[in-house]
């Protein structure tokens, strides 16, 4: 039967039709004249499935020893990019019944390592149910990758040259510190324990040949070796990287209580002595507070040794590193306490809304990837963009119509707007749906990455239009709301006899109207015209000048206001009071 699953498996990859010839059932290790192929199930993954999937899962799946059963399940768990179907081996461990058939599933996931296995799950049962195939899933396990533990980097650098002159070799010893003397060869070495960076280096020259695989002969006066910049390993088990490894001394009882000590003092200076010197420099304004930073001073060069610990390294880079760790903490502290808004709770709600932007930022890079929208990006972004330079002109029309005309009675197409305001106070509205709808995407991001079972199809088709569709509405709803407030404030404004803030490019004034031939009626509608008071007038687009008249006598509704007359029959000049002379 294993030559069967493998000669299914192999026609499945190379786009040929099923086999001819069925062996008969039993021997799961042997081969039945096929090739089992490569141990991992051979074949690429299509598509470039492995850079999307984030996880892997191994299932073990049984079925019927029955030829056309046995292709159905390969045809259909073999769909799928990036999986890879094989029979099961001996190596597997996996008993097989007689009359009973077993392949090794290698899936690929999506997402969230807790959720991964339930969604291969869900999915291959779909698979498998439809059309329905009699195989069914007997265990399935997360393939999970393992760290190398008790190893450390070893990087080969070169040497300055001996003869060079002081200050270059001074320069050359900074440099290798900071890695800009590498070669680009990099060395993973089993660490012993207790062992120091010396010990290390000279163990590594020794067994050159057995740890470069082939690699030239190392040579003392040309080249070097560093480790990369960081605190001194624990003393912990380790691992035996050859024979007759040199014995460890155990630390003394001393110096075991000095390391506890120095393990717990060194990240107290690094980070609450930084925070409560900022503290106290942002609290206080007495000029002896800047004493408070000796403290931080003090800590930069036992900070410094603790963070590049591992090697013995030049003291100006520790203390480089130390002035890094402990100023940056300092400094980052001090500018959020000057410049955070006052009180804990704004803080928090600061905080908070950042988080907020990060999750959605986050849910809306789930939701694109591996998606329609992904790949068809580049020809969507046109037919979404083109319409925006007529549509927000409309918009903030309409927006200025709302605050001019249904608020004060002033119609709009009479006041002069620059153009440009009409594209800003579009923009707000629209920055908002998008946002709104930016989170309702996060959320679908979310629930994909977490592999909560959200069809695309219904999502697109269904939920995400009504959502944009609400989010468009309460948002129109919104701004007009806004837009009548901004008009409410601007006649209350008038009424006490102050200048209104302006709306976006419409800039209210209060002036002071005079017959141009004092003698001479003035064409107002409607009457009188209104000299004795302060009136609101807008900039005009037009011959004629419509102001609006904070009086009680002209009416009830706000609307009832709004005075027009001929521009060229009056003149206006600045209010200095509430009464004109």
């Amino acid at each position: 039967m294993a030559g069967l699953l493998n000669a299914l498996v192999q026609a499945r990859r190379s786009g040929r039709g099923s086999p001819a010839a069925v062996p008969p059932q039993r021997g799961g290790s042997g081969t039945g004249g096929a090739d089992p192929g490569p141990p991992d199930g051979g074949g690429a993954p299509a598509d470039g499935a492995l850079t999307a999937a984030t996880q892997r899962v191994r299932l073990i799946v049984e079925g019927p020893d029955d030829p056309d059963e046995t292709e159905r399940a390969v045809e259909a768990l073999g769909s799928q990019p990036g999986w890879r179907v094989r029979p099961a081996q001996a190596r597997d461990r996996v008993a097989v019944a007689d009359g009973r058939a077993v392949l090794v599933v290698d899936a690929l996931a999506y997402g969230q390592r807790r959720t991964a296995v339930d969604a291969v799950r869900a999915q291959v049962t779909r698979l498998l149910r439809r059309p329905p195939v009699g195989f069914r899933i007997r265990e399935a396990r997360l393939v999970r990758y393992e760290e190398e533990r008790d190893t450390t980097l070893v990087r080969v650098v070169r040497r300055t040259p001996p003869g060079a002159g002081r200050f270059r070799r001074w320069l050359g010893r900074h440099a290798e510190a900071l890695g800009g003397a590498d070669t680009g060869h990099v060395l993973t070495v089993p660490r012993l324990p207790g062992e120091d960076a010396e010990q290390l280096k000279a163990r590594v020259k020794a067994r050159w040949a057995d740890l470069t695989h082939g690699a030239e002969a190392f040579d003392d006066d040309l080249h070097d070796l560093r480790l990369s910049v960081g605190p001194r390993p624990e003393s912990g088990t380790g691992t035996d990287p050859g024979p007759d490894p040199q014995p460890v001394e155990p630390p003394s009882p001393s110096r075991a209580r000095l390391r506890r000590f120095r393990s717990v003092a060194l990240p107290f200076l690094a980070v609450p002595v930084p925070l409560a010197s900022a503290w106290v420099l942002a609290s206080f304004s007495s000029p002896w507070r800047f004493l408070v930073l000796l403290a931080p001073l003090a800590a930069l060069g036992p900070v410094g040794y603790w963070v590049t610990s591992n090697e013995p390294r030049p003291r100006l880079l520790r203390l480089a590193c130390g002035a890094i760790v402990v100023g940056g903490f300092t400094w980052v502290t001090y500018e959020w306490l000057v410049n955070s808004p006052a009180g804990f709770g704004a803080q928090l709600l600061g905080l908070g809304q950042g988080l907020l932007i990060l999750a959605t930022a986050v849910g809306c890079w789930h939701a694109f990837s591996r998606s329609w929208l992904s790949r068809h990006i580049l020809l969507l972004l046109p037919v979404l963009l083109a319409p925006l330079p007529f549509v927000l002109p409309w918009v903030g029309s309409f927006l200025h119509t709302a605050y001019l005309e249904e608020a004060l009675g002033i119609p709009e197409p009479a006041v002069h707007v620059s153009f440009y305001w009409r594209y800003f106070v579009a923009l707000k509205p629209v920055v908002l749906t998008l946002a709104i709808t930016l989170l309702f995407v996060a959320f679908y991001g979310w629930a994909k990455y977490f592999n909560l079972h959200i069809s695309q199809g219904v999502m697109m088709n269904g939920t995400f239009p009504l959502l944009v569709l609400v989010a468009v509405l309460g948002m129109a709803d919104l701004t007009l709301k806004e837009a009548r407030a901004a008009a409410e404030r601007a006649y209350l404004a008038a009424t006490r006899g102050e200048d209104p803030p302006s709306y976006f490019g419409v800039d209210g004034r209060l002036v002071c109207v005079r017959p141009v031939e004092p003698g001479k009626p003035v064409s107002v509608h409607p009457g009188p015209l209104p000299t004795g008071r302060p009136v609101l007038a807008f900039p005009r687009e037009g011959g004629d000048l419509w102001v609006w008249d904070p009086s009680p006598g002209r009416g009830p509704l706000s609307t009832d206001h709004a005075v027009r007359m001929r521009a060229e029959d009056v003149s206006l000049y600045p209010a200095t009071g509430t009464t004109c002379p």
